[in-house]
């Protein structure tokens, strides 16, 4: 079996250059490593090194090594390949990823994957999602439109992420962005289309279709998301004051806040979103920005789409 490592040597503030170091030193087994300088640089890779491995007829195990960003960027590379198995190991600062899908926790693991014939495969399920008819993306974790891709942008550009990263609580740099953005995010109204049933939201803060339940650092969004079960589940808050918001967003740690009937959970293969407002899209936590008052974005499940390694 090919070993290569795709390495984000910024992801938790640098955290992902020590992590790589620390498995380098330790690896027993050839390996190559390919280290990301841009991005969109991961998926490059990837899709790059799964085709020669193909051309060869080798089986391929991906390790990426950071956070939910390059995971994210692995993964869109190598949806495809069958020959292709991807792993993981932490080295960002949300690490959902690692929450709701099997890890690689120290190097033993990796070379008894690679050595071992009766190694366990599991294929997963991935969303894909299509904005505008234009954009194209597929997730692993979630992807929404509203208020946590706006959050999400605010948390990505900003130094105070960065700063709370050095210290080990870059987790906290999320919550401070639900309170800091609570101030200038606008309602939308929002029709849906749940595997041809419409429904209609108004005053929404945000839709959220999950692949599995957790997103911004730990919060269990979705609780009952399954990963290779055929179906995503979509999360709308809707009619909700500033300040039960704000609770609500506590309570979400602990997938509490299903329980207000301001919250919406509904599962399904393809969901067809239709924003009336200013709203912001994100792809696991990667933001997309929206120049438009109508935002059309279409969901649907990828069933057992690529090979996790663990």
């Amino acid at each position: 079996m090919n070993l290569q490592f795709i390495v984000n040597e910024f992801a938790g503030n640098g955290k992902g250059k020590k992590v790589w170091q620390e498995i380098q030193k330790k690896l027993k087994i050839p390996f190559s490593y390919h280290v990301t300088q841009y991005s969109g640089h991961a998926t490059e890779i990837a899709q790059t090194v799964s085709q020669h491995s193909r051309l060869k007829n080798e089986d391929l195990l991906i390790i990426a090594i950071g956070g939910d960003g390059t995971i994210h960027e692995v993964i869109n590379g190598v949806i495809g390949f069958s020959n292709v198995f991807v792993g993981s190991v932490s080295a960002g600062s949300g690490n959902d990823f690692s929450r709701g899908f099997a890890t690689f926790h120290d190097v033993n693991q990796i070379e008894q994957f690679v050595l071992n014939s009766n190694r366990t495969i599991q294929q997963v399920d991935s969303g894909v999602m299509v904005l505008n008819e234009t954009i194209q993306k597929s997730f692993m974790n979630n992807s929404g439109i509203g208020f946590d891709a706006f959050v999400a942008y605010q948390a990505n550009l900003s130094n105070f992420k960065r700063r709370m990263n050095k210290i080990g609580l870059g987790k906290l740099s999320y919550v401070y962005y639900v309170v800091y953005s609570l101030v200038n995010f606008k309602l939308f109204d929002l029709k849906v289309n749940v595997d041809g049933t419409i429904k209609r939201y108004e005053n929404v803060w945000f839709a959220t279709i999950s692949n599995q339940p957790y997103f911004g650092g730990g919060m269990k969004i979705s609780p009952n998301s399954i990963t290779n079960d055929g179906l995503l589940e979509m999360t709308i808050v809707s009619n909700l004051s500033k300040v039960k918001f704000l609770l609500l967003f506590l309570s979400v740690f602990f997938g509490a806040h299903t329980r207000l009937k301001e919250v919406h959970q509904i599962n399904g293969e393809k969901f067809i979103l239709h924003a009336q407002g200013e709203t912001m899209c994100h792809t696991d936590g990667e933001t997309i920005t929206m120049e438009t008052n109508e935002t059309t974005v279409e969901y649907e499940v990828r069933k057992k789409s690529w090979n996790l390694a663990n």
